[in-house]
């Protein structure tokens, strides 16, 4: 009668998982002959791959939110996740990416993703070693999925950044550096999530769940903000990967323009190492990697209380900046979308001219929190004192409102509050347009002409 049964309805959540334990176990023993044990991961792969129609469906078979809800409970209730996480570089390719959709549904499913939380703060271990074996391409795309979704979690996200190894967010920046660029991307998408509590796909994460992911993330920041920015920085020395430098300035605007972020984001543009180093990538012969760097450039800019040291390299090259800003206005690929972003900064640089040029002491001068722009509303008071409300209003909306613009095919970005079109990718460069230099302490660097 049971065999009847599996027959017409397919065996049963809690006979899958037992199932796919039983594999395991031959697949694992080293006694095991060969062909039992080729039999044995033959039958785990089709065992994953039911599961994972029990879960998506097929097209022919309706899914049943009933059985759904058997499975995760199954899974949470066995060591068979862990067993397979842990064992998951011993596993045929095809193992992985259906254990990978399996796990990546778990987590992120309403009906399911308390069982998954519940599951791996547990088993943290088991997040540790899909992000060690990121570096081994066989898997490394199986891991990414699965180490996204778990971490646009704040109760499991905060696991790692609390613990005194302090290594997710380092660890994940060094993988940015592998030679292969779609490691490198996949890297990129992990930090995504990790900083911003972006994925790929819609997450169900309340707006309170995912304001206590940016608050936890800005509270890491502030705690690792040397090591954070000396890594990030690694990716935006010319010569480099003009592709990872276009990247890593997303992550950076991105970062600064973050509510949550704000005492970070007054200590990075009060830095003029950082702007220095901003200016030099405006001149970089990349038309994306300029229009990104103007958005954090326009962030030094736009701050209508700058410190001292802003304005000593700001002042000086007021003329060849206006100059780049006019060339940015008259490029026919950008469609006039810097507009209104210009017409602040125009308003900014020329306020300079009446602002006399400081004398900087040797010594190192401290970042004061500055009536630039306010904190988030909601902004955690006991750990800092709210900053006065904006003087300049106006360049608080202009920057919080700001379109993120990218250069050329589908790479074109863009906030909630801008509906922006894809330009063409076959224009010519900015550096093309005109010749314009920039200095920066003391240093003179013109751009090709066309």
């Amino acid at each position: 009668m049971t065999s009847v049964r599996r027959m017409v309805f397919g065996k049963t959540p809690a006979e899958y998982v037992g199932s796919c334990g039983r594999c395991l176990d031959a697949i694992l023993d080293e006694k095991t002959e060969d062909k039992k044990a080729e039999r044995a991961f033959a039958k785990l792969e089709r065992n994953l791959k039911e599961m994972a129609v029990m879960l998506y469906g097929d097209g022919e078979r309706v899914v049943d939110p009933a059985k759904i809800v058997k499975l995760s409970r199954e899974l949470k209730g066995s060591d068979t996740v862990e067993r397979l996480v842990m064992d998951i570089g011993k596993l045929d390719f095809e193992i992985p990416k259906t254990l990978a959709r399996i796990l990546s549904f778990w987590l992120h499913d309403r009906r399911t993703c308390n069982d998954a939380i519940s599951y791996f703060s547990t088993r943290f271990k088991l997040i540790d070693h899909l992000l060690d074996n990121f570096e081994h391409p066989e898997v490394t795309l199986p891991c990414a999925e699965v180490i996204k979704e778990a971490l646009a979690h704040p109760q499991l996200l905060k696991i790692p950044l609390e613990d005194e190894k302090n290594t997710l967010v380092l660890k994940v920046l060094g993988y940015i550096g592998l030679k292969d660029v779609a490691y490198a991307l996949e890297a990129f998408r992990m930090l995504d999530v990790i900083i911003n509590c972006k994925l790929a796909k819609d997450q169900n994460l309340s707006d309170d769940m995912r304001k206590e992911h940016l608050k936890l993330v800005s509270k890491w920041l502030e705690s690792n903000y040397d090591a954070f920015w000396k890594a990030v920085h690694s990716f935006l020395e010319p010569p480099g990967s003009h592709l990872l430098m276009e990247q890593m300035l997303k992550h950076v605007y991105q970062i600064l323009k973050t509510d949550w972020n704000y005492y970070i984001m007054m200590k990075y543009i009060n830095d003029p190492k950082n702007l220095t180093r901003v200016m030099r990538l405006l001149r970089v012969q990349n038309k994306k990697i300029q229009v990104m760097a103007f958005n954090v450039f326009k962030i030094f800019v736009a701050n209508p209380q700058k410190s001292d040291k802003i304005i000593e390299i700001l002042k000086p090259n007021q003329g060849q900046i206006m100059q780049f800003f006019k060339v940015l206005a008259a490029d026919d690929e950008l469609d006039g979308k810097f507009e209104d972003d210009l017409e602040v900064l125009y308003e900014q640089l020329k306020k300079l001219e009446q602002t006399k040029t400081p004398t900087i002491s040797v010594a190192e001068e401290s970042m004061p929190r500055q009536e630039s722009m306010e904190a988030p509303k909601d902004f955690d008071s006991t750990r800092k004192t709210k900053p006065p409300i904006a003087t300049e209003a106006n360049v608080k909306a202009k920057l919080q409102h700001s379109k993120t613009v990218t250069v050329g095919g589908n790479n074109t970005t863009k906030d909630t509050s801008a509906n922006l079109k894809s330009p063409p990718s076959s224009t010519p460069g900015l550096q093309q347009s005109k010749t314009v230099t920039l200095k920066d302490g003391g240093e003179e660097e013109s751009k090709a002409k066309s």
